[in-house]
């Protein structure tokens, strides 16, 4: 065993811990990415252009109308539960378990973001308590051009999403710090994290549009 009275044995089995913001993915239904897709055509439109708010450089990323604050939650709810679930023991944990009649949420912002060939997120984090993202849409084409690039140049590919936590200069020299996460997006693939996490999304060359759905919450203690 590794422990022992409290202590760490050092015998032939090893543990390794990580620690830092706590970040979730999963994969969400065909009628979550069905929904989001009919709702976001319902909203493109010049009225509903939102990029002006957003840091994305996107021609298209437009909001949802009030009417997703019905139609959202109940298809986000579970998901969130489960993000709060496998949150690893901490300050944030215990303060949440100490809420006698447990959390409530509420959407701040929802928006999609139909990303087209050359465009890309600079570096950037959200306002709120958690954010997300969900792709509705991920073409095949961006996914192969992105293997292919990083097959060639052992870069990071195309179309990838990259969280950077702490300070990049840990990254410059042998620190055995990462400070990246990164993913190359499938459609239905959720991704939940904290506002507060920087993350970027590269530029991709291939003729397709790439959709995602990005939102931010709010979390509070049960009234």
């Amino acid at each position: 065993k590794l422990y022992k009275d409290g202590r760490i044995m050092a015998e032939k089995q090893y543990m390794s811990f990580s620690w830092g913001p706590h970040l979730v993915a999963s994969i969400v239904s065909d009628e979550f990415v069905t929904t989001l897709l009919d709702k976001g055509e319902e909203v493109r439109k010049p009225e509903s252009l939102w990029n002006h708010k957003l840091a994305g450089k996107i021609k298209e990323e437009y909001v949802y109308g009030n009417d997703c604050q019905k139609w959202f939650p109940p298809l986000f709810h579970q998901h969130l539960v489960d993000y709060l679930d496998k949150m690893p023991h901490g300050h944030t944990r215990q303060t949440m378990k100490s809420w006698k009649k447990g959390f409530m949420w509420s959407l701040e912002a929802l928006w999609i973001n139909y990303q087209g060939p050359k465009e890309y997120n600079p570096p950037h984090n959200h306002e709120g308590d958690l954010s997300f993202v969900i792709y509705a849409d991920m073409p095949e084409e961006i996914i192969e051009e992105s293997k292919k690039q990083e097959i060639e140049t052992g870069k990071v590919g195309p179309g990838n999403i990259v969280f950077d936590a702490g300070d990049s200069v840990y990254s410059n020299f042998l620190s055995f710090y990462n400070n990246t996460v990164t993913f190359l997006p499938e459609t239905k693939l959720l991704l939940i994290f904290p506002s507060y996490l920087t993350h970027h999304v590269y530029a991709f060359e291939s003729d397709a549009t790439r959709i995602s759905v990005s939102g931010n919450i709010k979390i509070k203690e049960q009234e």
